[in-house]
């Protein structure tokens, strides 16, 4: 059961939020509440996936060949970050790059201490009620350039990611060690020590989880540093423990940072250089958006000593319009996460000529229109489940899915265990939102918007206004979509009409991912009642922290709906405290939140799906599933010359 628990994960903390990797429309119709449809071919075992082909060849012992990976995505020039402000294909990326995590989310859906990097591990209770992680690691790893790295570096992460001064360059404060003793303290710039971090020696390093912190349904995750190269971000600077704490000294800023992270010439942002996953970034094209990657030789090994024996991938931005010709072609070798009938249709159609094959997986996430929660009117709950009564999602999903996916109506995707547990009590128990107009009407009525813009009585057509602060205003719905998406396409096909039908005025607007994403953020020249996005849950998947009201976590991949509704919050935050193994007491209370949450309506689900890779057949060893992505199968894989 634990496996199946952990299935629900991706990377710790937050969620990825992207748009759908492949995408296309079909006609095969498919039942709302149905796990998948009966021509889709998944497994219902989400740790695993199903392939067509074969390994014909032998793993080689030193890498060679090449891979190229095509992705509708793009590439962007950033490759520093792992959260909401990087694209779903930079988000893989960092994984490729970056390495050497003190615990390890194992193949089969666990968290364990990584044996390549920790020697020895202590788990202390503490009289205060604390709990401290004290960490060894190993004595030889190195970084790219074969220099050493000690626990300074991981205590340097950690210090550097939580300061004020890093807060000010991204805009907003890394909350990933928010958990741990003096952390408010020392992400506002209050200290400069943080409480709960403690370089010990040269190769031991410890983390404090505070006592109102605790019990923590994840608490392992926050032993779980990562490495950074202090002599490249900041060269003359040092970490110095005290007994408040370790801290930072030299001459750190957001000015070093500036130059050292975000400078476009030489910044670490966009030179990586040195790092320590299993590749290296060898070069990326700005103008055609493809990033070459290459072995590191010297990564000593996942968590079970696999190390990658392709020895170059090639991240290529391809168009889905076309990406099924050019993998026919040869000029791309994989498409991974492919969405959408008209597309799976299509990489099936190549599998049946032979020379390409397939495998495929549920998704561990689900499409959405995002709201914004935080402005008018979307900061209503009745404006956002009118809005979810306009959309036949059903019809929706048939046309989108072609049959390879479901209508799911709440927070959970169809690789979740808690989802199989539960298919008859949701059911039962959630709101599915069928189309129906009326209900829109009714909702909007009671939330006030009963009026024309002259003031007087709504008519029954055109758009509703109401009465705020002295004014009367308009119901304007303003909706941010991207460019070439098909499911924008066939939101605009399905949405405006009914939500005029209702009294609702769409307003959409079309921009790139880099400008949406900043937009979610706040960190945009503009903000937009709703977007439409897909999403992917975190390996460490905390509802607590997704819909909490605290300031701090708002944006930045945790509250991206920006919601603060005190139930929902209740309901969230109750998960927390249950023990990582008593499944059956999460489950109950995964459920409870889940039907909050299908009343909040904070998105409108509007499907989960199966995904399908499909490459070219000299790709051998390829297994991915809903929680090992192409980024981890690669390792794994490799190319027959």
């Amino acid at each position: 059961m634990k496996a199946k628990q952990i299935a629900s994960l991706l990377l710790a903390g937050t969620m990825a939020v992207s748009l759908a990797a492949c995408g296309g429309q079909g006609a095969v119709t498919n039942n709302a509440d149905d796990s998948a449809s009966t021509n889709t071919g998944a497994t219902s075992d989400t740790a695993t996936s199903e392939t067509s082909a074969e390994a014909t060849s032998t793993r080689p012992t030193e890498p060679t060949g090449q891979l190229v990976i095509g992705t509708i995505t793009p590439v962007e020039n950033d490759f520093y970050d792992a959260g909401m402000n990087n694209a779903a294909t930079n988000y893989a990326m960092y994984s490729l790059i970056n390495g050497y995590s003190a615990v390890a989310f194992t193949k089969d859906g666990e968290f364990e201490f990584d044996p390549t990097v920790v020697a020895s591990h202590e788990e202390t209770e503490n009289e205060d009620g604390t709990k401290t992680y004290t960490v060894t690691i190993n004595d030889g790893l190195v970084w790219s350039d074969g220099t050493p790295i000690t626990a300074k570096d991981y205590v340097f992460a950690a210090l550097l990611e939580n300061s004020d001064e890093m807060g000010s360059l991204d805009g907003y404060s890394n909350t990933g060690l928010s958990v741990l003793v003096g952390w408010p303290e020392y992400s506002s710039g209050e200290s400069d020590t943080f409480a709960g971090v403690h370089l010990v020696d040269d190769m031991t390093y410890s983390v404090t989880i505070a006592a109102e912190e605790l019990p923590n349904h994840y608490d392992i995750t926050y032993a779980r540093l990562m490495p950074r190269p202090m002599s490249v971000i900041a060269p003359d600077c040092d970490v110095e423990d005290t007994e408040d704490g370790a801290r930072i000294t030299g001459d750190f800023s957001a000015e070093l940072l500036q130059k050292t992270i975000n400078d476009p010439a030489t910044g670490y942002r966009y030179h990586p250089n040195p790092t320590c996953g299993p590749y290296t970034l060898t070069s990326y094209d700005t103008s055609s958006r493809e990033a070459v990657l290459t072995v590191n030789p010297n990564y000593a090994g996942d968590y079970r000593g696999v190390k990658p024996v392709i020895e170059n991938l090639v991240i290529r931005t391809v168009s889905s319009d076309t990406m099924m010709n050019e993998l026919e072609a040869g000029s791309v070798d994989l498409l991974f996460q492919c969405s959408g009938g008209d597309t799976i249709n299509a990489g099936l159609d190549l599998v049946e000529e032979g020379t390409v094959a397939d495998s495929s997986y549920y998704r561990n996430g689900y499409g959405k229109l995002e709201f914004d929660c935080s402005i008018f009117p979307t900061d209503s709950a009745n404006v956002r489940k009118a809005i979810a009564y306009c959309l036949d999602r059903n019809e929706f999903a048939r046309q989108y899915t072609g049959g390879y996916g479901a209508v799911v109506n709440a927070a959970y995707g169809l690789a979740q265990w808690e989802y199989q547990d539960s298919i008859d009590w949701l059911a039962e128990n959630l709101d599915s939102y069928e189309v129906n107009i009326d209900a829109a009407k009714q909702l909007l009525e009671e939330d006030g918007w009963t009026l024309n813009a002259d003031g007087s009585e709504y008519s029954g057509t055109g758009t509703r206004y109401k009465e705020v602060d002295g004014e009367i205003v308009p119901l304007q719905i303003t909706w941010a979509n991207s460019e070439g998406n098909p499911v924008s396409d066939l939101l605009a096909t399905m949405l405006p009409t009914n939500m005029a039908e209702a009294g609702m005025e769409l307003v959409p607007t079309t921009m790139d991912v880099s400008t949406l994403f900043s937009c979610i953020d706040h960190q945009g020249d503009a903000t937009y009642n709703m977007y439409n996005l897909a999403t992917g849950f975190a390996t460490a998947n905390s509802p607590w922290y997704y819909y909490t009201s605290d300031e701090a976590y708002m944006g930045g991949g945790y509250n991206a709906n920006w919601i603060k509704d005190p139930e929902l919050e209740a309901a969230a935050n109750a998960l927390k405290s249950i023990p990582y193994d008593d499944t059956e007491t999460w489950l109950t209370a995964w459920r409870e939140y889940i039907k909050v949450w299908n009343d909040k309506m904070p998105d409108i689900p509007l499907y989960s799906d199966e995904y399908y890779d499909f490459y070219n057949t000299k790709l051998q060893g390829w297994d991915p599933s809903s929680i090992w992505g192409w980024e981890l199968a690669v390792l794994d894989a490799w190319v027959a010359e």
